[in-house]
């Protein structure tokens, strides 16, 4: 049972006033290598727009896709008022690019408005640092005095996965007893992967259907059912998350929370929150963490639902974790996300403060196809998919996860939850597992954790939605 800490009405005054106080200097989009200097609002002629720095580390744009960062926008007042604010689809400038050459930034506004991506225009590789104009809706503003709130922007590292068709599945004996996907033969046989071509395509899970898997565990699936043409496959272009959530962002995030909402989110009140490892820190009335781009652990789903809907993202399901991790190569025998079936290259693991850090002592600027066997990156670069902390998703092995239609967070949420048509709760199913998960270093491990191969999903249909020292989550978003 988890425990939180209900402040006083007088500790919600402090809060917010402390708040009010920093707001004045400072706000930061953190995430790892992404910096977000204090914006300005200005509203002239009725039209709203915000001038800011944006600047990243080991930007890319190349012929296979190209990473980018995900930006919006928060009000708040003292008394507790929070609203997003949407952004216009057009209108938007850089300012200045600096004294970086070569660089060329574009921007692509979501259909919805809740935010918008920057990213390389064309062939990049290096540091991004701009300043930036952002059109924002005045219909965002209406009914809102703006001398008495104040406006946060916020970023997230993003990696595009670019439109293909892909594989799931393990060509192999091992598929069954880790409830890996196959393609049924006649008798119940293992005929070979599953091949994903379109996006509205419809699947039959059964022995005789499209596609199977086992269940001997009692964790992967209900072993049933269709996947309709809504659930998202990965086939039409998305944007990931490069990294896991991180405790910067998520002290970002409970920041901007009113005292209600904290009060659901707040997992620093969690039992044996520092003990298990957690870092965030509630002090004079505000989160920090001296690790801001540590994983954070130690979130529910239900936690992370509420992040992902306040950043107008989403959860990804189990396709889209495969293509994001695979790409269009063909499967292996027991092969990982960068590439090959060994792991004993990987040199990013965590550290005594649960930091992930390079053992070599490389920096990521040095991440290239020939090296991604060390930094754990997968085919598209998104970084941790296998390792670091399990993965949770939609899966394919319950009705709520078959019915998800990859609805966007509108950046709204309600008394701290999120109010999407999304799996929630601690005892709903929905939810499912990938990737492996670091435990520390007295463990002894085996041959799915910390690192599993991509197609292992013995927990792929398990609805564990509680809090654990090694379960995180990173979100996604598709492309309008």
């Amino acid at each position: 049972m988890v425990t939180f800490y209900h402040p006083t009405q007088s500790k919600t005054m402090k809060r917010c006033f402390l708040a009010f106080a920093l707001a004045l200097t400072w706000s930061s989009g953190q995430a790892t290598n992404l910096t977000l200097s204090k914006p300005i609002l200005y509203l002239e002629n009725g039209v709203p727009y915000t001038v800011f720095n944006l600047s990243w580390d080991n930007a890319w744009h190349h012929e296979r896709n190209h990473d980018a960062a995900w930006l919006f926008f928060k009000l708040w007042s003292v008394n507790g008022d929070r609203q997003h604010i949407k952004v216009l689809k057009d209108g938007h400038a850089v300012v200045s690019t600096f004294a970086t050459t070569g660089l060329k930034l574009a921007f692509k506004t979501s259909e919805d408005g809740v935010g918008l991506f920057v990213l390389p225009e064309s062939k990049y590789r290096g540091k991004v640092e701009a300043i930036v104009k952002v059109m924002l809706d005045p219909a965002s503003f209406e009914g809102v005095d703006t001398r008495s709130v104040f406006f946060d922007a916020y970023g997230i590292e993003m990696v595009h996965i670019p439109e293909g068709a892909f594989e799931v599945g393990y060509p192999g004996e091992k598929a069954a007893p880790y409830g890996s996907i196959y393609q049924p033969g006649k008798n119940g046989t293992l005929a070979g992967t599953v091949k994903i071509t379109a996006e509205d395509q419809e699947l039959l899970i059964a022995e005789n259907g499209d596609l199977f898997y086992q269940a001997k565990r009692g964790y992967e699936g209900d072993q049933t059912g269709k996947i309709p043409a809504q659930y998202p496959k990965g086939v039409a272009p998305f944007y990931m998350m490069k990294y896991e959530v991180t405790e910067g962002q998520y002290v970002d995030f409970l920041n901007s929370l009113n005292q209600t909402e904290i009060t659901a989110r707040a997992i620093t009140q969690a039992e044996n929150y520092q003990a298990y490892g957690g870092s965030i820190e509630d002090k004079e009335y505000k989160f920090f963490t001296p690790f801001p781009d540590k994983p954070c652990k130690l979130t529910s789903w239900d936690d992370a639902m509420a992040y992902a809907d306040w950043a107008g993202l989403r959860p990804m399901t189990e396709l889209e974790f495969t293509k994001a991790a695979r790409g269009p190569q063909p499967a292996q025998l027991g092969d990982f996300p960068w590439g090959t079936t060994d792991k004993t290259k990987m040199q990013r693991l965590p550290n005594a403060n649960g930091e992930l850090v390079m053992n070599n002592g490389w920096l990521e600027a040095t991440l290239s196809d020939e090296t991604k066997a060390f930094f754990g990156a997968s085919f598209y670069w998104v970084m941790d998919l296998s390792g670091s902390l399990w993965e949770r998703m939609i899966t394919i092995g319950h009705p709520d996860g078959r019915a998800f239609t990859g609805t966007h967070g509108d950046g709204v949420l309600s008394a701290g939850s999120a109010n999407e048509t999304w799996p929630t709760g601690e005892t709903q199913g929905g939810v499912g597992y990938r990737g492996g998960g670091f435990y520390g270093y007295t463990r002894a491990y085996h041959e799915y954790n910390p690192f599993s191969p991509i197609s292992y999903r013995p927990y792929g249909g398990w609805h564990g939605t509680e809090r654990n020292i090694a379960y995180g989550t990173r979100f996604v978003r598709s492309t309008d």
